[in-house]
């Protein structure tokens, strides 16, 4: 372990030691948590003048149980800068998130169970930034489902990056409004994959593949999409994909005009969609691999009470059976109550 100044911690590194506040006594941050901006700012306000890490060239168990979160803040925090960069009329420059974003893919293709993950993740203020990086996280997943190579691999993970890096062009009032959105502002809204387009355009190392990924997200199989109504096989197998996890983040996210609903009940949505508005076969790879991680969860259930995930049905990967207490709930039937959200 090693004494680090709080005015020299950095997101991404792990604490040896908890970290009690001077005034109360009180727990600020336990061993083995890894350091985001929001820890580190609570810990400084506190007075605290430093804190006990973890040394990297350490073979620690507790640094690799949290490789993924670790790579994860030190990417956030570049990419943060990037975000930021973009709204004030600056280029991308990729080389300032190439080697952080090389390093988190490999964490996520090790990782199966990316869900479970994404939870643990520090949620950041920002909803277009947070919905960015898991976007990003899902579509390396189900690149790596679908045998991508590594090239392709790093392409999608910056498609699902940037694909709505256009809405930073787009005023905080129509982002953030939490009524419906008027004709006029949803037609403003309705041009943020072109803006995407546009800013990436002359970015150094975007391949033709991501531009055209980034631009078509929202063109449905039908063609009921936007910007251009493109339908089925005019539509680029990256905006088919970014499209699944973009409605998956989308709806099992807290937004400011709604609140996010359980992941059983959008994977319901998605299967519903995969007829005719999403691409059937990648959006049933989702839900079939994704479905392999329930088993052992707990659930919340909207009667209050807790229960674990004992079985999902193989050609019904949305529906399950919960243990809760001495009672068996089988969700292919019937059922007054639901699955509210995943607690663990």
């Amino acid at each position: 372990m090693v004494k680090v100044y709080t005015n020299e911690l950095k997101p991404g590194m792990v604490l040896s030691k908890d970290v009690g506040s001077l005034k109360s006594g009180a727990i600020l941050a336990s061993k083995g948590t890894v350091l985001n901006k929001k820890i580190i700012r609570k810990i400084r306000n506190q007075g605290v003048k430093y804190v006990f890490i973890y040394d990297p060239e350490e073979d620690s168990e507790d640094i690799r149980q949290n490789n993924l979160i670790i790579r994860y803040e030190i990417f956030s925090d570049k990419v943060e800068k990037v975000f930021s960069d973009v709204k004030l009329g600056k280029k991308i420059i990729l080389s300032e998130i190439n080697d952080e974003l090389d390093e988190l893919i490999v964490e996520i293709i090790q990782n199966n169970n990316i869900l479970g993950r994404l939870r643990q993740l520090e949620e950041k203020d920002d909803y277009t930034f947070n919905h960015s990086l898991n976007v990003s996280m899902l579509a390396t997943m189900i690149a790596k489902w679908l045998n991508y190579t590594d090239k392709q691999i790093k392409q999608i993970a910056l498609t699902g990056l940037f694909h709505d890096i256009g809405k930073l062009k787009i005023s905080d009032d129509i982002l953030h409004k939490p009524g419906k959105l008027t004709n006029e502002e949803q037609e403003i809204m309705m041009k943020h994959p072109i803006y995407s387009y546009n800013i990436l355009l002359d970015t150094v190392g975007i391949s033709k593949n991501i531009l055209v990924g980034v631009l078509q997200h929202h063109e449905r199989e039908d063609g009921s999409g936007y910007p251009y109504g493109l339908k089925g096989d005019k539509i680029h197998e990256y905006a088919k994909i970014i499209a699944v996890c973009d409605v998956y983040d989308a709806l099992t996210s807290d937004r400011y005009y709604k609140k996010k609903i359980s992941p059983f009940y959008a994977a319901e949505v998605l299967e519903e969609q995969s007829f005719g508005i999403l691409d059937p076969k990648i959006t049933q790879l989702f839900l079939n691999k994704v479905s392999e991680f329930y088993v052992g969860c707990k659930v919340l259930l909207s009667n209050g009470k807790e229960g674990e995930i004992i079985y999902v049905h193989p050609q019904r990967p949305t529906r399950t059976i919960v243990k809760s207490g001495d009672e068996y709930i089988n969700f292919l039937e019937s059922q007054d109550v639901f699955i509210v959200d995943i607690i663990e």
